[in-house]
């Protein structure tokens, strides 16, 4: 035999794995061919019956553990829900016997169920727990506002409401969405989606604003402007981080010299569109003057010219990222080759 024993053994797990060279494994093939030892080890190695029994157990031991822990918390889930069920029952009570119709009780079963789906809902969902504790718990807010719009007899239901959702999707609309789109087309599109769900209750946000207070059409008007032109901005960084080509070092300079420019240039912008309103401000890139620096002696000067710093900034930097991002890809790719 060309080889030792002991070298050939220290193969045999890259060769049963198919990691190791067409050279290797051609000596290793050669050897046990000869050699009624290593041809045995080689044998048992191959062998998967004793590997998967082992996989069998240990999840059958996993699926019994996680079984009793489900059990555990379905149990205190429901004790704690039992709990939250005794201020209600009082509360009915004593709302019966002085006689009034059920109005604030109603009050005091939505207030229990927004505290049950934050407690209780945990517990008891197996799987997306985060997601459905934020559904639940967003729909008891939402009862629990009507409810007491309604007590009230307010019309602030929907101004408080879509503020209300929209303050927890900005928050937790991915931690929604990602179960929803796993193992879908629409999981690459998740980023997307969260923003389409924000972007529309804000608007909707606006619309109840809007009505709440009988605006005008210089609200509509400049609320929608101001709104739609950050909206965009946002939309513009879903598609760069989201659908960009390059790595993330050129898709992050993208995105600081797109926001330097977007932010150095909103007065402008604002001026033109809001100018038929009477909102022109005047403090845009109009009143830029470097010669003065940025002194306090005229706010229109000083305005500009920072704003103008901030595009240039942004643009430099942005530029110097971008710069560094192709250099890096063309090391990447040179190595590649290589």
């Amino acid at each position: 035999m060309k080889y030792d024993c002991d070298v050939i053994q220290d193969l045999l797990p890259l060769y049963q794995d198919k990691i190791c060279s067409g050279k290797s494994r051609k000596v290793v093939e050669e050897h046990i061919s000869e050699c009624t030892v290593c041809r045995k080890m080689a044998e048992q190695m191959s062998d998967s019956t004793v590997e998967e029994k082992l996989i069998n157990e240990k999840n059958s031991v996993i699926r019994k553990h996680q079984k009793i822990v489900n059990k555990k918390t379905t149990t205190i889930g429901m004790a704690m829900a039992g709990i939250l069920m005794i201020p209600v029952l009082v509360c009915l009570i004593c709302n019966i016997a002085v006689g009034h119709a059920l109005d604030w009780f109603f009050i005091v079963l939505t207030a229990m169920l927004l505290v049950a789906s934050l407690l209780v809902v945990p517990l008891v969902a197996e799987t997306s727990r985060v997601m459905w504790v934020v559904v639940t718990a967003t729909v008891s807010l939402l009862l629990l506002l009507l409810t007491c719009s309604i007590y009230t007899r307010g019309r602030w239901f929907f101004v408080a409401s879509s503020g209300c959702v929209l303050g927890i999707s900005v928050v937790f609309a991915p931690f929604v969405i990602a179960p929803l789109c796993r193992e879908t087309k629409l999981e690459r599109h998740r980023a997307a989606l969260a923003v389409l769900w924000d972007t529309i209750w804000l608007y909707l946000l606006l619309t109840a604003c809007g009505v709440y207070i009988h605006g005008d059409a210089v609200y509509w008007y400049m609320a929608m402007t101001i709104s739609t032109y950050i909206v965009v901005l946002v939309w513009i960084y879903v598609f760069i981080v989201s659908y960009g080509k390059g790595n993330g070092q050129i898709r992050a300079g993208i995105l600081v010299a797109v926001s330097g420019i977007w932010i150095g240039m909103a007065n402008d912008v604002m001026n033109f569109f809001l100018a038929p309103v009477g909102a022109d401000d005047g403090y845009g890139l109009g009143g830029l003057d470097l010669s003065r620096g940025f002194r306090f002696d005229d706010i229109a000067v000083l305005n500009a010219n920072l704003l103008f710093a901030i595009i240039v900034v942004s643009v430099c930097v942005g530029g110097v990222m971008i710069f560094s991002g192709l250099i890096k890809e063309k090391r990447v790719d040179d190595n590649e080759k290589d």
